[in-house]
């Protein structure tokens, strides 16, 4: 009962988290023009890879950190340290990608936002490595449902987007400070890890960093397409596109809502060295995301621009085609996903690194060519392809660790 109760919370938070985004942008595009969807699809996007940086690596140790290795208070002391490299390199992007006007200002309340999805994020791995994937899943669930609501009221009644992100900003504030205040104490005492001598921030720095550098190249090859478009396009281009990307994300982080319940019995299988039915399970919930993949290809073929144009209140009839690319790109993505996790358990995150290094190298010439050939198509070809490099990568690196 506990586990199926921790997985629909589970379900329920990655489904939200993965419609927030998707909400934001469709709620922007409806009270302003495709450039300014641009404008701020861009700067979101920025503040999301800032996002990763906040989070440096560490989470995904936290939550499959079973045998309690470091302390709760050793994972929140480098969340400190990761949130002010967070903030300089917040100062740093706008600099080098030379934003001004409402980018910048976009970018700076969208990092704060994120700072605090990265803050909340440690109080949901907490939550998870105590085996309690209802509070975690539920965290995530009302953190995101009631300050994504008061956005999208105050930015329908206001048609101030910048207001709507500072009310959500607010909201975001006091719900994280609940769980951090009210829940978080009673699972955060760990005596037993006292008298480890190796639980240091700088032990933990120096675990996660391989997956902090992965993590970043990651979302830098998930995103260089639209970074591409800022080099080469414009921001009426980047709006359309920001529109059609954004399935490939919500794609993404649904489908975890499948592998992170099962993530502590993988653990346990490769722990027992039961090969067997290791691959068993990673083989169902492969074929569960690919048959998940097909359909959606099939609806968005023939109703995803429809629908999509629709939310957004534009014509996006011209990239059906580049809709079904971008949601066949985003089940590869969820793929990835699962596999990273795996290699995550396996304690490989140096291997993790060099496929990341090598495909953020594959990644920024292929984008730039494709997208000067044949635009958003080229940027949806790129992105699906990249992925495809990635998880052929995987499946080797995942045979030869075991």
């Amino acid at each position: 009962m506990e586990r199926i109760k921790g997985s629909i919370w589970n379900t329920l938070g990655s489904t939200m988290y993965g419609l927030n985004s998707f909400l934001m942008l469709a709620l922007v595009s409806r009270v302003g023009t495709v450039e300014e969807a641009g404008y701020f699809g861009i700067a979101f996007t920025t503040a999301q890879l800032l996002y990763i940086v906040g989070l440096f690596g560490v989470p995904h140790y936290q939550m499959t950190d079973y045998t309690e290795r470091f302390r709760f208070s050793t994972y929140a002391k480098a969340r400190v340290l990761s949130c002010i490299l967070m903030l300089v390199c917040c100062g740093a992007s706008i600099a080098l990608l030379g934003f001004s006007g409402i980018k910048r200002i976009y970018t700076v309340a969208l990092t704060i936002l994120m700072l605090l999805n990265v803050v909340g994020e440690l109080y949901q791995s907490l939550f998870f490595q105590k085996n309690r994937l209802d509070l975690s899943g539920s965290a995530l669930f009302y953190r995101t449902l009631w300050p994504l609501l008061l956005f999208c009221a105050v930015g329908l009644l206001t048609k101030n987007i910048l207001l709507a992100v500072t009310v959500q900003i607010a909201a975001n504030l006091i719900i994280t400070a609940y769980y951090a205040v009210r829940v978080a104490p009673q699972f955060a005492a760990n005596p037993s890890a006292d008298r480890q001598a190796e639980d240091t921030v700088t032990a933990l720095v120096k675990e996660c960093f391989p997956l902090a550098v992965s993590l970043f190249l990651m979302n830098i090859v998930i995103n260089m397409s639209k970074y591409g478009i800022e080099l080469v396009g414009d921001d009426t281009v980047q709006g359309y596109y920001g529109m059609i990307f954004m399935p490939a994300q919500v794609i993404n982080l649904c489908s975890q809502f499948l592998f992170k319940p099962f993530l502590n019995q993988y653990s346990m299988l490769l722990t027992q060295r039961k090969t067997a039915d290791f691959f068993s399970l990673l083989k169902k919930q492969i074929l569960l995301v690919g048959g998940l993949t097909l359909v959606c290809c099939t609806a968005a073929y023939f109703l995803g621009t429809p629908v999509l144009g629709f939310l957004y209140g534009k014509d996006l009839s011209q990239f059906a085609i580049a809709l079904t690319l971008v949601v066949f790109g985003g089940g590869i993505f969820a793929v990835c996903e699962l596999f990273y996790y795996i290699l995550v358990i396996l304690r490989q995150q140096r291997l993790i690194f060099w496929i990341y290094a090598g495909a953020a190298v594959l990644s920024v010439p292929l984008s730039l060519t494709l997208i000067g050939l044949w635009g958003i198509l080229g940027a949806v070809l790129a992105f699906a392809g990249t992925h495809l490099v990635i998880l052929l990568t995987y499946m080797v690196a995942i045979k030869h660790s075991l």
